[in-house]
């Protein structure tokens, strides 16, 4: 199994060791945020999970025809987006995903361009809405509050129908099951929004049989797979970022991602 983290970057090493103790063979794949990658979630290129289903494929105790992903938040993104290019990915959980791909999470380090990229043209996003984001900047230099599920809905709805269509990640491409794991009150993005539309997608081209939308009651964008308790909001240096839940409902929901991953990977890849 894949595992990718998100906007946090570097190595999701303790979700890889959590499913390890699972019996699984786990690969913890960075993709931005460690020498020599990217320092920025700008460009990505998705030929980053290619290689590491070719580095895993070649290993004697993987059965090449059993490799499963799993991305939670941004990762989730990424977990679909590749999923839908690669059939070698027999099993897709995205945790807390988008259904679309977004412009790339540059913070003024270069210009905006897509999260990710493909043969090293920029894959099809939803840029950020001007307005939005001078709203962001004003609440980081006064102390503000923010919730990034405003700059999205905000870029979403400025965003043409036509680059809306471009930017929706084809899960109906998607070769295996999926199980879309959501968040009843994400703040950084509408998580069960996406998962209903990425359940519609595949319902309307009938690849829908063994998949499975879980929306955990009462949690935020942060749900540790660990099951302990994580803050609804944080500090980034003068303004609070607003991820949603009660600590204690983002512990459960993460408990219960978990169970509910282990499951899905147990059903879907286990030998028959």
């Amino acid at each position: 199994i894949i595992v990718l983290g998100g906007s946090e970057g570097g190595l999701p090493a303790g979700d890889a060791r959590l499913l390890a103790a699972h019996g699984y063979a786990a690969l913890a794949l960075a993709y931005f945020g460690v020498d020599p990658l990217p320092k920025q979630l700008s460009a990505i290129p998705l030929e980053t999970v290619t290689r590491g289903i070719d580095w895993l494929a070649l290993r004697s105790d993987v059965d090449p025809a059993r490799i499963g992903i799993v991305g939670v938040s941004k990762g989730g993104e990424l977990a679909l987006l590749a999923a839908s290019r690669e059939p070698r990915i027999r099993a897709t959980a995205a945790v807390v995903p988008s259904a679309y791909v977004w412009f790339g999470l540059a913070f003024g380090f270069g210009e905006e361009t897509s999260s990710w990229s493909a043969g090293g043209a920029p894959v099809p996003d939803i840029p950020s809405d001007p307005a939005a984001d001078a709203a962001v900047g004003n609440a980081f230099m006064t102390g503000g509050t923010v919730a990034f599920r405003d700059t999205y809905a905000a870029s979403f709805a400025a965003a043409p129908p036509a680059v809306r269509e471009r930017a929706a990640i084809p899960v109906e491409r998607i070769a295996g099951p999926v199980l879309c794991i959501a968040a009843a009150d994400d703040r950084e993005w509408d998580s069960a929004a996406a998962c209903q539309t990425v359940h519609e997608r595949r319902g309307a081209a009938h690849l829908d049989a063994n998949d499975a939308v879980v929306v955990e009651p009462g949690a935020g964008h942060a749900m540790p797979f660990s099951g302990q308790p994580a803050p609804a909001s944080f500090q980034a240096g003068r303004a609070t970022l607003m991820l949603g839940g009660t600590p204690d409902a983002n512990g459960r929901g993460g408990a219960d991602a978990f169970s509910r991953i282990v499951a899905f990977f147990d059903r879907t890849l286990a030998k028959r």
